[in-house]
């Protein structure tokens, strides 16, 4: 089983006793991915966890056969405050830990994460991408890359990431191999720090999607986020290119 497979299986049901579950435990990272899950199914169990108050379904009635038998008497919401307060609060308790058990399965960001890992060999390539590979990754996306900018360039690839295809380059930083990788049709609120052992980095809002900027510790990922901003251009219908900054 691996980490991606653990992960997913570990937030559907974090105490299963499936025999590749129970040895992936054996990681000390595991264990505490498995920890943090079921302290979230804890908190998630005593939200539910709410009593209604008493008598409130007799007191609604009440409050209605009284308004049906009191036509004269003028309509007022102090009478029905007390018991739309309380159906209101059980109400957004239970808005509240719907959504929580609708969490997605795997961040955005884990993803990015994994399929860096999943193609570890591209930090390794030391030869120089040529003008006519990157062609197909151009065509692709309708974009420009200004190799001048964004400095020597390594590894230039579609990539496939949850169901969608994406850009996955890597070129030179100041400590290292540095990796971006652009998803379209992906959503992130803000930019958000990303990191797993040696490597650090953010996700962002970039054009129509989102942007992964990854390096080695020690890497200033901002400074790179910005060199990659400045180095592509964007095609638009009517063949003119534009830059896009966030």
């Amino acid at each position: 089983m691996n980490d991606l497979q653990f992960r997913k299986q570990c937030i559907i049901d974090p105490d299963t006793h499936d025999v590749e579950f129970q040895q992936a435990l054996e990681s000390a990272n595991n264990r505490e991915f498995q920890e943090q899950c079921m302290e979230f199914d804890s908190k998630l169990a005593d939200a539910l966890n709410v009593a209604a108050p008493e008598n409130l379904a007799q007191r609604i009635i009440e409050r209605n056969r009284a308004q049906k038998t009191d036509r004269s008497r003028s309509f007022s919401w102090n009478n029905w405050r007390p018991s739309l307060a309380a159906a209101a609060s059980i109400a957004a308790t239970m808005v509240f830990a719907v959504a929580l058990l609708l969490r997605p399965q795997v961040a955005l960001s884990e993803m990015m994460i994994d399929h860096l890992y999943d193609d570890i060999n591209a930090l390794h390539v030391r030869t120089v991408v040529t003008d006519a590979e990157l062609l197909h990754l151009l065509d692709h996306f309708n974009v420009d890359i200004e190799r001048s900018s964004i400095g020597t360039l390594h590894f230039a690839d579609v990539c496939h990431i949850d169901k969608t295809d994406g850009i996955h380059v890597v070129y030179d930083g100041a400590s290292g191999p540095v990796t971006a990788i652009y998803l379209p049709g992906k959503e992130v609120k803000r930019l958000q720090a990303i990191s797993r052992d040696q490597f650090q980095g953010i996700i962002f809002p970039y054009h129509e999607g989102v942007m992964a900027i990854i390096g080695l510790m020690g890497e200033d990922v901002l400074q790179q986020k910005d060199k990659v901003e400045k180095a592509l251009s964007w095609k638009t219908a009517d063949s003119n290119t534009q830059k896009t900054s966030t």
